[in-house]
């Protein structure tokens, strides 16, 4: 039990420190919409792509105010990105965010989910219902995603479902946000985090046996 303790907390120091976030906010009008607007040091990361069979849009949701846009693409679609880390680097995934606007009652997808290579895309790590929602309403999604020590790609997909056939809308998406850690492979705490590590860990052992007696 206390080395099980004691690995989860050394996760927590060797990569604490190195927290990032990459960002797609769509807001780079005059450039290049798809592409990261935030990416951590010692990764890449790719454009967002729009994967359908009726093509994608972008949409100014706040005119000559923020410019605020959003993207999506007609029907069932599927929105994704890779985000890699440099030679010579681990990554560590500590979460996933975006926004979701209502869609059109009549013509946009009605179901959606979120998928990632980590399973080979084989298992939602979010899905839901799209119905209901007024038109346009922004809704905050939040993707419980954990992973450590990825040195291959990792890719990420959005999908919407439903709306296979003409007449179809789009479901629009905005600021796609991961959290992860980079650190270079290898990285061990230092000895004198570590001294702090093993007190804690012996503290908290005995605790939860004082518990149960």
């Amino acid at each position: 039990m206390i080395r099980n303790l004691c690995a989860a907390l050394l996760f927590g120091l060797a990569g604490s420190a190195q927290a990032a976030t990459l960002v797609y906010d769509f807001n780079d009008f005059n450039g290049d919409l798809f592409a990261p607007t935030s990416v951590p040091a010692n990764a890449g990361a790719s454009n967002v792509s729009i994967a359908n069979a009726f093509g994608g849009l972008c949409w100014n949701t706040d005119i000559g105010v923020t410019d605020d846009f959003a993207c999506g693409g007609f029907g069932s679609s599927t929105l994704g990105f890779t985000v890699t880390p440099d030679a010579g680097y681990r990554m560590n995934l500590g979460g996933f965010s975006f926004e979701g606007l209502g869609v059109a009652p009549d013509t946009g997808p009605t179901g959606f989910a979120v998928y990632s290579s980590l399973d080979n895309f084989g298992t939602a790590l979010l899905s839901g219902s799209l119905l209901g929602v007024q038109q346009g309403q922004r809704i905050f999604y939040d993707v419980a995603l954990q992973a450590a020590n990825l040195i291959a790609p990792f890719e990420l997909h959005v999908v919407s479902t439903g709306r296979d056939g003409l007449p179809a809308s789009a479901w629009l998406l905005d600021n796609f946000r991961l959290d992860l850690t980079l650190e270079p492979v290898g990285t061990v705490p230092e000895p004198s985090s570590l001294a702090l590590l093993l007190a804690a860990g012996f503290g908290l052992g005995a605790a939860r046996r004082r518990s149960r007696a």
